[in-house]
């Protein structure tokens, strides 16, 4: 298996972080002071004010498990273990960034069956929400006195666009049909599955405007926010849901102005 995308874009693979600040068991974060120390450390190292930043921090970095299981599931028909007992979870920082690593301490999977596929990959995902990420999002949330809804509504947009990237590089024909069956079947779970009351997180009809970076480009609107300005001197997205037309338009005349003087 090429897993270089999960390795690139989440952050998960066996060798882990080249240099990490902090390693744990991701099996002990699940413990309420664990967790704390984890929290505190990723806020450090984000800067954060505050713990919201940090929940997010980690919540991202969870929804990259998910998303790796979808892919793996659609191109190799196989499911890839990443249970709780086989990750470590590594904080690094690389520059101006901080990332949260996972470490696959075994590269393991069992194959999906040719007969009755469908049946399969919904007892692997009630399996895998039940056992994995419902206990990381509700541990990680709760320890900082949030609700899961706060990651959660995050997975939206993160996987609308995680999606469109899946779908460029995905052969036309049986390859592009399976991987929009296998995330139809995921964004089609019933809240219950995720401990929630309202809707699958999954489930996300995605919103564009205009891009002041790259002109004649289109830019998501998240469908949560990132909690990115809970940080020394933060400022709020482009893209953030929170923010009132008016700031938008006062940002976007900065940013273009920004562009322009640095092709002057």
């Amino acid at each position: 298996m090429d897993l270089r995308i999960a390795e690139e874009h989440f952050h998960i693979s066996t060798k882990g972080s080249e240099a990490p600040l902090y390693s744990i068991a991701a099996t002990d974060i699940l413990q309420h002071e664990k967790m704390l120390e984890l929290l505190q450390r990723g806020s450090v190292l984000v800067k954060g004010i505050g713990l919201e930043l940090a929940v997010s921090f980690l919540g991202l970095a969870y929804f990259g498990l998910a998303a790796t299981k979808q892919f793996v599931m659609s191109r190799y028909n196989r499911v890839l273990d990443l249970s709780l007992e086989n990750l470590t979870i590594q904080l690094q920082s690389s520059g101006d960034y901080a990332q949260a690593v996972f470490k696959l301490k075994e590269l393991k999977w069992t194959e999906l069956p040719a007969n009755d596929r469908e049946t399969a990959l919904l007892a692997e995902w009630k399996h895998y929400f039940e056992e994995t990420m419902n206990p990381l999002i509700e541990a990680t949330a709760g320890s900082a006195g949030f609700k899961p809804a706060m990651i959660w509504n995050q997975y939206g947009a993160r996987m609308s666009y995680t999606m469109d990237y899946l779908r460029s590089h995905a052969a036309e024909g049986s390859a592009r049909q399976l991987l929009e069956e296998d995330f139809l079947l995921l964004s089609s779970l019933p809240a219950e599955t995720f401990n929630l009351r309202r809707k699958n997180p999954f489930d996300h009809t995605p919103c564009y405007i205009d891009s002041p970076y790259q002109p004649g480009n289109q830019i998501m609107i998240r469908s949560s926010c990132c909690m990115y300005y809970r940080r020394e001197n933060g400022v709020k997205c482009y893209n953030c849901p929170l923010l009132k037309d008016e700031e938008r338009a006062e940002m976007k005349l900065k940013i273009e102005a920004d562009r322009q003087g640095q092709s002057a």
